[in-house]
């Protein structure tokens, strides 16, 4: 049953006790541990994973004091105490190694992932040979579903204090550790705290079914429950647009039940939608060897499509450069999906590169008469900045990394607008960067991002 945020509480500390850690929650003190009130739902009944990056894993936080090395080695203990946060959260949380979307090479067994992130990290000691140590740190959390869209996200201050201690036989400085961890389980508290006063939509939605009919296993399955269970979720989910989600679930149904039509059928469409062309027609092809009926039908139509890859033009626009990006991705990931036909339209385009309307219409009756079918004109923006700070002097603030994709979809038959598609994408690194390494940041999220244009235009029926 539901527990209020002083039992979740508990619950953390009790976890972290008995995993053997020598450090122990602190008391937080907040008024939401303290108040009665009506949590909103149960521990999410789902498998997530968990992603900490390599510069949170390797973080240490250190500063001089007091002619000593001053340091909380905070990339030691947050992966522990990050599980045990998730574990609050939901059923079932294993490691991943990367953030979704996932592709062939890597495609863990989850249904969404949790990512913490450090935004700022503070100690000190306090007082001149005798004092207290003193630590806080902010963190963000995000869940992600399975085409890599937020799900749920929030941010939360831990803070603690250490007992009075004389500095003059502080060995090895293992209070500042103590202490450090304690402010970060502070703030997963929190966290916790806050995902069950305000339930993520986004999330509870990925326990909702579309009640199947005419599945043709019937009763006769033996594991016909679980089957028509996840089935259920995968309509659900397929019909709400999330194509990655509904793959993950018609793929186990189809384990389960690997001779039902319906489910080797959506299992094919969602490959399609998430751009994967060459399982789809593998699933397409499986479904007319072994059903009959309308699912055969649907299956030939969506095999004609796929082996007819839509004409494209790609244009790109100028702040890339900019950037320091190198905007070739796009096109590299509409080539790599296989669901277009790149056509080169720069001999189509006038010499200078800014189009006026008037010259603009004659590029695109230029791209129709060339069998181009489509002309995407995409725009690229990125950033690397300071967070917001709360100005302790020498703390350590994280770097936010922000890249941006606009992109216009023009019919060139109908010469109009089709669609716009906007991705915005995000990390943020608590280690310091050369300006060489913050640029190489952000094109990996151009990278990430241009996987997602690519699935936002499948969505949109653009293939």
């Amino acid at each position: 049953m539901l527990l209020k945020g002083k039992f979740f509480y508990i619950f953390l500390m009790i976890a972290i006790i008995t995993s053997g850690c020598a450090y122990n929650v602190p008391p937080v003190g907040s008024a939401k541990n303290n108040r009665q009130s009506q949590l909103a739902g149960k521990k999410m009944p789902i498998k997530v994973g968990m992603y900490l990056s390599d510069d949170l894993k390797q973080y240490i936080y250190k500063r001089p004091n007091k002619g000593a090395a001053f340091q909380m080695k905070i990339g030691e203990y947050l992966p522990q105490i990050a599980m045990t946060m998730g574990s609050a959260m939901f059923d079932n949380v294993v490691l991943v190694n990367s953030l979704p979307p996932y592709d062939d090479s890597y495609r863990p067994d989850v249904e969404a992932v949790i990512s913490p992130e450090i935004l700022f990290c503070y100690g000190n000691t306090v007082g001149a040979f005798a004092g207290y140590i003193e630590a806080k740190i902010k963190l963000r959390v995000a869940v992600y579903g399975l085409d890599g869209n937020t799900l749920w996200q929030d941010e939360a201050v831990g803070e603690s204090r250490s007992n009075d201690m004389d500095y003059t036989v502080l060995a090895g400085m293992e209070e500042p550790d103590k202490t450090g961890y304690q402010a970060v389980s502070s703030a997963t508290v929190h966290l916790v705290d806050d995902f069950y006063d305000k339930p993520s939509q986004a999330l509870l939605s990925l326990l909702e079914i579309k009640k199947a009919e005419n599945l043709t296993n019937g009763g006769a399955l033996p594991d016909f429950e679980l089957f028509k269970n996840l089935y259920e979720k995968g309509r659900f989910q397929y019909d709400k647009k999330n194509y990655y989600q509904s793959l993950y679930l018609f793929a186990k149904a189809s384990s389960i039940a690997p001779d039902e039509p319906a489910a080797l059928f959506y299992t094919g469409a969602s490959y399609t939608r998430t751009g994967d062309k060459q399982r789809a027609l593998k699933q397409f092809k499986d479904v007319i060897k072994k059903a009959s009926g309308q699912e055969v039908e649907d299956s030939k139509k969506w095999i004609q499509r796929l082996n007819d890859p839509l004409k494209i033009g790609v244009v790109g626009g100028n702040k890339a450069n900019g950037a320091g990006l190198d905007d070739g991705v796009i096109q590299e990931a509409l080539i790599n999906n296989g669901m277009y036909k790149i056509i080169d339209t720069a001999k189509l385009m006038p010499a200078d590169s800014v189009m006026t309307p008037s010259e603009f219409s004659q590029f695109i009756d230029k791209c129709y008469k060339n069998g181009v079918k489509v002309v995407i004109l995409h725009d690229i923006d990125g950033v690397s900045k300071k967070a917001e700070s709360n100005h302790y002097s020498g703390e350590d603030v994280a770097t936010e990394h922000r890249v941006s994709i606009s992109a216009k979809v023009y019919s060139t038959k109908k010469k109009h607008l089709k669609t716009e598609v906007q991705v915005n994408e995000g990390s943020s690194t608590i280690q310091g960067q050369t300006a060489e390494e913050e640029t190489k940041t952000r094109q990996q999220l151009l990278q990430s991002g241009a996987k997602k244009l690519v699935l936002q235009l499948l969505k949109n029926d653009i293939f």
